[in-house]
C-alpha cells in the first residue's frame, strides 16, 4: 500500500519562487498547494489542511507575519517555515519576529534547494 504524500502549502507572491518550489517539492514526492498572498494562504490552509506551510514574509496585501499568526491561531500544531530575503530591522530581528508570530523555522532567501528539502524532511518527520 502506498503512503499518502505529505501536502505542503507554499505561500509566496513571487510567481517564479512559487513555481520553483512547487517543482522542487513535487519532484520529491510531495503534494503541493499554492497561494499568492497571506489571505489566500490562510483560506487554502483551512480548505486544504496541509501538513506543512512554507510562507514568504514580505507580500502585498496581507503579509506573511499576519498570515502566520492567523494560521497559528487556527492550527496550533501545524509546522510553518517562514522565508524572506528582507533584512528590514536586521536579519536577527526579522527572524525573531517570524518565530514570535508563530513560525516553526525561518529560512533566509536565497537558500540552497538541498537546505530547504532537508528542513522540510526533518520537520515533517518530527511533526508528522
Amino acid at each position: 500500500m502506498n503512503a499518502v504524500p505529505h501536502k505542503i502549502l507554499v505561500i509566496d507572491d513571487n510567481e517564479t519562487i512559487r513555481l520553483s518550489l512547487s517543482i522542487l517539492l513535487q519532484a520529491k514526492g510531495y503534494q503541493v498547494v499554492l497561494a499568492v498572498d497571506g489571505a489566500s494562504g490562510v483560506m487554502a490552509m483551512l480548505e486544504q489542511q496541509p501538513d506543512l506551510i512554507i510562507s514568504d514574509m514580505m507580500m502585498p496585501g496581507e503579509p506573511g507575519m499576519s498570515a502566520i499568526a492567523r494560521i497559528r491561531a487556527a492550527a496550533p500544531d501545524l509546522p510553518i517555515i517562514a522565508m524572506s530575503g528582507s533584512v528590514e530591522g536586521g536579519l536577527k530581528s526579522f527572524h525573531q519576529r517570524a518565530l514570535a508570530a508563530g513560525a516553526t523555522h525561518y529560512l533566509e532567501k536565497p537558500f540552497d534547494a538541498r537546505d530547504l528539502l532537508d528542513l522540510v524532511g526533518r520537520t515533517l518527520a518530527r511533526d508528522g
